[in-house]
């Protein structure tokens, strides 16, 4: 019986559960070879249940950082029109697009801020 269990043991891998039930019909053998089969579909759907997971993780990152850069884009895109409708409601030479878009929110903000006291100056 040791001898069984020790080509059990040594080559099970090689065959699959219907032929070892054929060369190992005991119930011992039988027990072993269910088990072993269950861990290995438990192994193959966890492997598959992480991949998936992992997969919608990154799908969600990517949306997010997408989001997040559209709406700074956005942002930057409604600050620079507010600074060209704000400098032509003053008269002023528009600025470029392009040099507006160079520069960090932060100036374009102190831009905005500037003009918008500058119209409020005019009206009081």
């Amino acid at each position: 019986m040791l001898d069984r269990w020790l080509y059990w043991l040594l080559h099970a891998h090689e065959y699959d559960s219907k032929s070892l039930a054929g060369l190992f019909p005991q119930p011992a053998f039988q027990q072993a070879t269910d088990t072993i089969t269950r861990i290995a579909e438990i192994t193959e759907d966890k492997a598959m249940y992480d991949t998936r997971e992992r997969a919608i993780r990154d799908r969600q990152w990517a949306l997010n950082a997408s989001r997040e850069e559209g709406l700074e884009r956005g942002l930057e895109k409604g600050e620079i029109r507010l600074i060209q409708t704000l400098q032509d409601i003053l008269g002023e030479p528009i600025s470029e697009e392009e040099s507006l878009r160079n520069q960090s929110p932060e100036p374009l903000q102190a831009i905005t801020a500037e003009l918008q006291r500058k119209i409020r100056g005019r009206t009081s």
